[in-house]
C-alpha cells in the first residue's frame, strides 16, 4: 500500500482536512483558514507561543478539540508536509502488535514520500519559507553548529 503511494491519514486529529465517501482527503474551509493564519502569523514574526495564545483568545480549538494550543502543536502544523499536498508515509511504526505501541520510524522500515497526494492548503513556497524561518530562529538561540544559548555562560 505504501509503495503504491496510497495515503492514509488520521483525519480526526488532523486540522484542515476530512475524508469524503471514497476515503480521499478533502479540505474543510473553516479549518484551512486557521492553518493559513498560523503560517501567515509565523512568517510575520509571531512566536509559536504568541500564535497559540491568539488562537486560544479567539476560542479556536485544536484538532483534538482542546482549548489549549501548545507551541509544539503549532510547530507540527508548520512542519507538516501534508499541508502542501504531499505525504511522508510510515513516519511511525508499530513495534508491539499486542499493545499497539508505535515509535518514530528512525530507519526501522522504508519511508515513502508521495507528492501531490491530495489538495494543498498552503503553497509550497510558503511552506519552504516557514521551514527556513524555523531553522533561522533555532540558530538565533543555539548558534549554527553550537549547543550554546545566547545570554548564557554555557
Amino acid at each position: 500500500r505504501y509503495q503504491q503511494g496510497k495515503v492514509q491519514v488520521n483525519h480526526k486529529r488532523f486540522m484542515g482536512y476530512t475524508k469524503d465517501e471514497d476515503g480521499n482527503l478533502t479540505i474543510v474551509p473553516e479549518e484551512a483558514e486557521i492553518i493559513k493564519r498560523i503560517y501567515r502569523e509565523y512568517l510575520e514574526g509571531q512566536s509559536l507561543v504568541g500564535i497559540g495564545r491568539a488562537l486560544e483568545k479567539d476560542g479556536i480549538l485544536t484538532a483534538a478539540g482542546k482549548p489549549r494550543w501548545r507551541p509544539e502543536s503549532v510547530k507540527k502544523i508548520l512542519q507538516n508536509e501534508k499541508y502542501i499536498g504531499d505525504a511522508l508515509l510510515q513516519k511511525t511504526v508499530t513495534v508491539d502488535f499486542l499493545t499497539k505501541k508505535r515509535v518514530k520510524n528512525e530507519g526501522h522500515v522504508p519511508q515513502y514520500y508521495v507528492e501531490n497526494s491530495h489538495e494543498a492548503i498552503i503553497p509550497k513556497e510558503l511552506f519552504l519559507q516557514a521551514q527556513e524561518e524555523i531553522h533561522r530562529r533555532s540558530n538565533i538561540y543555539t548558534g549554527e553548529g553550537k549547543n550554546k544559548r545566547i545570554y548564557s555562560s554555557k
